[in-house]
């Protein structure tokens, strides 16, 4: 009867359909089929091929969810992608609903707590997390790190054996999407500040977040690297390289934030959003000790979310370092957890607050209109990579009439000015990139329109010396050679 009252109470709570239209607002538009360079590999590949690669990455439950969506439901494409969107859009909205209820014991301003609650979970990074098939499992990660700092919270106010439920939840996270478990340490640090009364206190608790989050991470690194092959694991880590790479990507992370905001943004906001901080402390607090806590309070949040968020691409092989929006998703809470810092530390005045509000508000909605943007460009980019497909397709049809030779292999070529996606598009990292920008999705695209498996050979250095003469801005039929049963294809 009380969990039947409970759920009762939950569906007459407002802010369940408030995140329910926020999450609508900012991913309703992924109610239409899209793809991703990676989705035409999974519905083109064989389902146990599909499900070891899963494995192979440490992402168990998404492999798990693979088998039982294309294995025994034998569900076809449109259907797993509809079951993935709608888990995502429940998982965002539990998320959200969740973590509001956290805030909401230490801010008592409702619209405040709401405005926070979406700054963190749908941070200016999380669109990337919508562009993948798998997405239903990456935001069920998120969902499961927000369950965990649920019990982190309950550790803290002295319920000990909360910590075993932290580590089971954070192990789920890990083996469903290891890119967003940063979350969870950004938003533990709160909490960490918040119950610790002395130095010791305040070590002690960091060491609990390190271990909640380590312990869970290790475990699937090496379940990674000893149980399965995978080269971000296994190859060479050229320290001083490594180091550089991570420089430079956490440059773009921070001012540029992958194009996906104008520049300078994100580190204006927190900057505004830092200074406002430092303001109150000197002004409201009595002593200089408690002057310099409450600062350092702003800065221990920053610094601990951006080492958490570069830390994982230390552990990779060199080259397979990235800084790309979907791992660096712990690091976009940060305006979030500085409003949430700034509002759970201090008495702000009806002036001042209302500034934040509005300040906060025009950055979500400038975030919607770059995600509303960058989405009808991915939509954009499936149709062209469609119509470079079927005119593909027709091309092979008819040399095959007239010849009678069956192609059934293919050599990838590129022009002297290869694009990694088309005119006006906007791209980031591996979001909205054409299809035909990567070799190995080439045969995947093709396989997906035309129902058959073409194996990819080796150049041809005469065919390949006559491509690199060209520079395409569009698909040519001039970009297709064939011999005998091979076709030649140059990307532009």
């Amino acid at each position: 009867m009380k969990i039947k009252y409970n759920k009762k109470e939950i569906f007459k709570t407002k802010e369940l359909y408030i995140f329910f239209m926020i999450t609508i607002l900012f991913f309703g538009v992924f109610c239409k089929f899209q793809y991703a360079p990676d989705t035409y590999g999974v519905f083109t590949n064989t389902l146990k091929n599909t499900v070891l690669h899963f494995f192979s990455c440490g992402r168990f439950i998404t492999g798990i969810a693979s088998y039982f969506s294309m294995g025994i439901l034998n569900l076809g494409n449109y259907y797993v992608y509809m079951l993935s969107y709608l888990v995502a859009v429940i998982t965002t909205i539990i998320s959200l609903f969740r973590l509001n209820k956290l805030i909401k014991k230490e801010i008592k301003n409702d619209i405040v707590s709401i405005i926070i609650s979406t700054l963190i979970i749908i941070n200016p990074f999380s669109i990337e997390l919508f562009m993948y098939i798998e997405k239903g499992i990456i935001m069920m990660s998120v969902l499961f790190c927000i369950l965990s700092v649920e019990q982190i919270e309950k550790f803290f106010c002295g319920k000990k054996k909360s910590v075993i439920l932290a580590l089971i939840f954070m192990l789920v996270a890990n083996c469903c999407y290891q890119g967003t478990v940063g979350v969870f340490v950004a938003i533990s640090l709160i909490y960490v500040i918040k119950y610790s009364k002395n130095i010791k206190e305040f070590l002690v608790n960091n060491i609990v977040i390190a271990l909640v989050y380590g312990i869970p991470a290790l475990t699937n690194f090496l379940s990674i690297r000893f149980l399965f092959s995978n080269n971000r694991v296994s190859g060479n880590i050229i320290l001083r390289e490594s180091i550089l790479k991570i420089i430079s990507g956490a440059k773009s992370m921070i001012i540029n934030t992958y194009n996906l905001l104008p520049k300078y943004l994100f580190i204006i906001v927190s900057i505004i959003l830092l200074s406002i901080i430092i303001y109150n402390s000197i002004k409201q607090e009595s002593t200089l000790k408690l002057k310099f806590l409450k600062i350092f309070g702003a800065f221990y949040l920053i610094g601990i979310t951006l080492v958490v968020t570069i830390v994982p691409q230390i552990l990779q092989d060199t080259s397979s370092i990235w800084f790309v929006a979907r791992s660096s998703y712990s690091m976009a809470t940060i305006i979030g957890m500085l409003a949430f810092y700034l509002f759970m530390q201090y008495e702000i005045k009806s002036i001042e607050m209302n500034s934040i509000i509005i300040i906060l508000i025009l950055f979500l909605l400038i975030q919607l209109n770059s995600f509303m943007r960058y989405s009808i460009d991915n939509y954009i980019v499936n149709y062209m990579d469609k119509i470079v497909t079927l005119e593909i397709k027709e091309t092979i049809q008819d040399y095959e009439e007239k010849t009678g030779n069956k192609i059934d292999k293919i050599s990838i070529y590129k022009d002297s000015l290869p694009q990694y996606t088309y005119a006006g598009v906007k791209a980031s990292g591996d979001m909205n990139i054409k299809a035909y920008s990567a070799d190995w999705c080439i045969s995947r695209i093709l396989k997906l329109y035309t129902n058959r498996d073409f194996k990819i050979v080796k150049n041809d250095n005469t065919v390949k010396e006559n491509f690199l003469q060209n520079d395409w801005q569009s698909f040519n039929k001039e970009q297709i050679i064939f011999k005998d049963n091979v076709m030649h294809l140059c990307v532009f």
